[in-house]
């Protein structure tokens, strides 16, 4: 007789406990594992050796570098900012410089046209100035020319005329000079040589001039020249020096107007040059018989205002 097949149901309830064994085995290890780490996290918690003291450590280390380096990040960034700035300011520094620079040579360019247009003006300005004062100076002689002409009255025109026609046969020279009538008559014609004597000639001489004052007004001076040859030792005594002698001649020729042509001592007058005014070189006997003269200038009275 068969023997009956064994149930089921213990080999079923085996399986579920040895389940349930190996889970309970598994959570048993899992609690040591997990006790075991509590353990050893606390142990070196407490001992400052790994997790919370360890990392902990580091994690702030790590914070400290990465606070160090943003403030350095961020202290770069502004040193960069300024940095920029200051370039962006020596750019507009430079380029004001620039324009400056571009503005002074525009100015000293201008500088130069003017100073050239100026030199160019200068030039024609003393160009004209020239011109005009040639100008103003031919003029003026041309003034001086009417002046002259138009300063002789009728009674000079006519004493002059007298003089030149009384006179003409004598070694007489008559000139003007502006308002001025000079009559020159060479020193042998009225004196001997080295004397201040009169010559009969030369009285004559003189008694025309005189007439021909007292039909004028003007004031008349007698000056007396020679030449430049000393005084000889005999008249040396009467006339030291040349001074001396052109003089006399010169006081004689006034006195003679005015005893023999009745003129009023008042128009006379009389000096002596001497040998200081030459009309030629004293060299030859020729420039010195003209540098022997008497002059007798007859000046128009000038009115006292």
């Amino acid at each position: 007789m068969a023997e009956p097949s064994p149930s089921p149901e213990p080999a079923a309830s085996l399986s579920t406990s040895a389940a349930k064994t190996a889970t309970q085995a598994a959570a048993s290890g899992a609690a040591k594992v997990v006790a075991w780490k509590t353990v050893t996290l606390a142990t070196a918690a407490a001992l400052g050796l790994g997790g919370g003291g360890y990392y902990m450590n580091r994690d702030m280390s790590a914070r400290a570098q990465l606070t160090e380096a943003e403030q350095k990040a961020s202290a770069l960034e502004d040193r960069a900012k300024k940095s920029e700035l200051a370039t962006e300011d020596l750019r507009a520094q430079l380029d004001q410089s620039k324009a400056e620079a571009q503005k002074a040579a525009a100015l000293s360019l201008q500088l130069e046209q003017a100073r050239a247009q100026l030199s160019k003006t200068q030039d024609v300005a003393d160009a004209e100035k020239k011109a005009l004062e040639k100008k103003l100076a031919d003029q003026q002689l041309q003034l001086e020319k009417l002046k002259a002409t138009a300063g002789v009255s009728g009674e000079d025109a006519k004493l002059e005329e007298e003089l030149k026609k009384k006179l003409a046969d004598k070694d007489v020279l008559i000139s003007r000079l502006k308002d001025q009538l000079k009559v020159t008559v060479a020193s042998e014609i009225l004196f001997p040589s080295g004397s201040a004597e009169l010559s009969p000639e030369g009285v004559d001489v003189l008694r025309k001039v005189a007439a021909a004052i007292n039909k004028s007004q003007d004031e008349v001076r007698v000056e007396g020249h020679t030449d430049n040859v000393p005084i000889a030792p005999v008249l040396a005594q009467y006339y030291p020096t040349n001074w001396e002698l052109s003089t006399a001649r010169a006081a004689v020729a006034v006195r003679t107007l005015e005893a023999t042509g009745m003129v009023p001592a008042s128009r006379l007058s009389a000096v002596g040059f001497g040998d200081s005014r030459p009309l030629a070189p004293n060299d030859n006997s020729e420039g010195q018989a003209k540098n022997r003269r008497v002059e007798i200038v007859f000046t128009p009275v000038r009115s006292v205002k």
